[in-house]
């Protein structure tokens, strides 16, 4: 029964050989950084472990500094025989100084019985006095415990007349220290994705000849023949035998692809000419056409009366660093555009500070949403290198305006000219996917293109939120002008120079308004934007863009704090999203993960809302990716399951998915605004996670699939 089992079964298809080109790209990839890690994470222990000797004496000097000019203000007070009890303004001069000095706790000065005559600072709240045998202790905790206290004397060389103290939180010691080591390890994650991106461009560019053949054997193994060659120019010199090598292997390719190319061509100049010989009635010339009609669906050959010029493979490698530029030169003002939206909330009285914030993120929104359509358009008719290289300088121009704003109106003017740039380089970057790749890689082009979006998502925070701290608000603006520029000019000299300007195909999945009415007649539809798609991008960019950089800066957070809360959000993203997908595939459980992704978002508020220890924001930020995570490719799935059963196109439902989920992006900055001025940022994300919680449990109790549905090829677009 075995055998017979076996003699019977459909032989299985020869498993696919292990690309030795990508494995040696791989590998020399990992070996470089894994190198420059080690290297830079020795240098930043080194640095860390020298940091607490230098910085505690440092410390120390500062507070005996400060109290010896204070110390000398008093004892001119003293020298005209002025009791310390009777120094008017003695306590203001001294919370003066504590508001001055982020370092310093408190400042007190005592008489020589230990009685306290003045204070400021709130670890001496309450204290009236302290006893003579602690005055006399030593400097850790002399006054109170958990602080080291720097004396200075009063009353000259005589008689003592009591003693200035200036204490030092030992806890600041330490918030210095950790804060330096995540600033190092943040500085060091960055580093080693910028590498990784500037490394695998050079390793491909290293390997273009190569990697360009490969492309070609591809596009030939699946029936695509209407590629050629390019001629890449060898370097002054460089005339080595090795090289004719190459020249001679790169012709006799560039013969074959023309060869089968002009034989097609032959075999359809034979049919046309057969078919005016014998009349279109004739048998003969009915079962030509068919084979020639069963040839052109199997393969693909150039048009011979077309004019333009074979297109040429891409590697889509070469468009990751353009993308990653670009992406990066926005992400850098996540943290602080808030608080540098809210510095103009004084020109409308009419409208609350937190009002005035959500609206430059808004109309960034709502206008990246409304330009998509127009932009794949723009893209498709003007070709993509003039496209992404417009919408890079407008990027560029309008941030670096957006630097110098000198009013509300100007601040929002730049950023919807920002959000113009940036849809049509995202658009445009998908177009090029889209053009280079078959139905059988186009999953992988995707997946280079979102993860050159991670990527910068990880790294534009907190690179962002360090430069802000160090330089300023407008030098971060100007560093991302800086970068939007290099995305547009690497894209003229990585990508596309010199290659043919074939009529591009669709950029990405667009609305068309003759699917509309059938498609939201679909209660399955309807219900899955109202209940999942919306739900989730409003509580995305109001987390992200408004509630998080606002609550931390009001808890007095740094800029950099801020962005590595926000770099959270990517990372737990990279890390559970394949999961996600892959599982919610495999076992069909695409309602019950978008469930569980609405109800994750509510429980992730729970950190912010319960605790104010300064680990409630990372755990809740990443407790939030890790809930977006589970959302995207299985709403994604449905809509491509809904649009193939109700018999419409599957890219126009898609892009109206993709629409309305930006719509629903737009108006989370307003929703989060509006509810933090009645309440307080707290509660509002607390609002905000009912809602989706909320809604995710409408959405699992209402939507109803049919058969399982087959999983569609991700990422479709960002």
């Amino acid at each position: 029964m075995t055998g017979k089992g076996q003699s019977s079964a459909a032989p299985a298809a020869p498993a696919r050989q292990r690309d030795p080109i990508s494995a040696l790209v791989l590998r020399l990839t990992i070996v470089t950084v894994a190198v420059l890690l080690v290297a830079a994470g020795a240098a930043s222990w080194l640095s860390l472990r020298s940091f607490d000797p230098l910085f505690q004496p440092e410390l120390a000097r500062k507070a005996q500094t400060v109290g010896g000019l204070l110390a000398a203000q008093i004892d001119r007070g003293l020298g005209v025989r002025i009791p310390l009890d009777r120094m008017a303004g003695l306590d203001a001069l001294l919370a003066a100084e504590v508001d001055r000095h982020e370092d310093i706790a408190y400042i007190a000065v005592t008489d020589p019985a230990g009685r306290i005559v003045a204070t400021a600072g709130k670890p001496l709240a309450g204290l009236s006095s302290v006893p003579a045998g602690r005055l006399s202790g030593p400097a850790d905790g002399r006054l109170v415990s958990g602080f080291v206290d720097v004396e200075n004397p009063l009353g000259g060389t005589g008689a003592s007349a009591g003693a200035l103290h200036v204490g030092i939180d030992s806890a600041f010691l330490a918030k210095a220290s950790t804060d330096l080591a995540l600033d190092v390890l943040s500085v060091v994650i960055v580093s080693v994705l910028l590498i990784f991106e500037v490394l695998q461009l050079v390793v491909n560019l290293a390997m273009r000849r190569v990697l360009t053949l490969r492309l070609l054997a591809d596009r030939a193994e699946e029936g695509d023949f209407r590629a050629t060659l390019p001629v890449i120019p060898e370097p002054a010199g460089t005339q080595a035998a090795g090289a004719n090598d190459d020249r001679a292997l790169e012709g006799g390719v560039r013969a074959a692809l023309d060869s089968v190319n002009a034989r097609h061509a032959g075999l359809a100049a034979r049919v046309a000419e057969l078919r005016r010989r014998l009349g279109n009635d004739d048998p003969r010339v009915d079962r030509a056409e068919a084979g020639l009609a069963a040839l052109a669906s199997r393969f693909r050959f150039r048009d011979p009366q077309s004019a333009t010029p074979p297109p040429t493979p891409l590697n889509l490698v070469f468009l990751r660093l353009p993308v990653f530029l670009f992406c990066l030169s926005e992400e850098l003002s996540r943290p602080f555009l808030p608080a540098y939206a809210k510095s103009f909330a004084g020109e409308v009285p009419w409208l609350t500070p937190d009002m005035v914030v959500s609206l430059p993120i808004t109309l960034f929104m709502l206008i990246w949403a409304l330009s998509q359509p127009g932009g794949a358009r723009f893209s498709e008719r003007w070709g993509r290198a003039r496209s992404f290289t417009i919408g890079a300088l407008l990027g560029s121009v309008s941030l670096a305006l957006t630097a110098y704003a000198g009013s509300l109106f100007e601040l929002m003017l730049w950023r919807c000219l920002t959000a113009l740039g940036y849809g049509l380089v995202l658009i445009t970057a998908q177009g090029i996917v889209v053009d280079h790749t078959t139905p059988r890689n186009r999953a992988a082009g995707m997946a280079m293109f979102i993860g050159a979006l991670l990527a910068a998502g990880v790294c534009g925070p907190v690179g962002g939120g360090i430069i802000a701290d160090q330089a300023g608000f407008r030098a971060t603006f100007l560093l991302g002008a800086v970068l939007a520029l290099g995305s547009g000019l690497s894209v003229s000299l990585l990508l596309l120079r010199g290659r043919s300007a074939a009529r591009p195909a669709s950029a990405a999945a667009r609305p068309a308004m003759g699917s509309a009415l059938p498609l939201f007649r679909d209660f399955r539809f309807s219900a899955l934007m109202v209940l999942s798609a919306i739900p989730t991008k409003i509580a995305s960019t109001a987390f992200l863009f408004c509630l998080v950089p606002l609550l931390l800066t009001a808890d007095g957070a740094t800029k950099a704090e801020i962005g590595r809360v926000q770099m959270m959000y990517f990372v737990a993203f990279i890390l559970v999203s394949p999961l996600a997908a892959s599982l919610s595939d495999r076992w069909q459980a695409r309602r019950g993960f978008i469930a569980a992704g609405g109800i994750g978002t509510l429980a992730s508020c729970l950190p912010i809302v319960a605790t104010q220890a300064l680990w409630g924001p990372p755990l809740a930020i990443a407790l939030f990716g890790l809930s977006q995570a589970l959302v995207g490719a299985p709403q994604l799935t449905l809509v491509s399951q809904i649009a193939r059963e109700g018999g419409l196109q599957e890219t126009a439902a898609i892009g109206w998915y993709r629409l309305i989920e930006r719509l629903g992006g737009a108006l989370g900055p307003v929703t989060a605004m509006a509810v933090a001025v009645a309440t307080s940022y707290r509660e509002a994300m607390l609002g905000i996670g009912l809602l989706c919680g909320a809604s995710a449990l409408l959405f699992w109790i209402l939507f109803r699939t049919g058969r399982p549905a087959t999983p569609a090829t991700r990422p479709q677009e960002a």
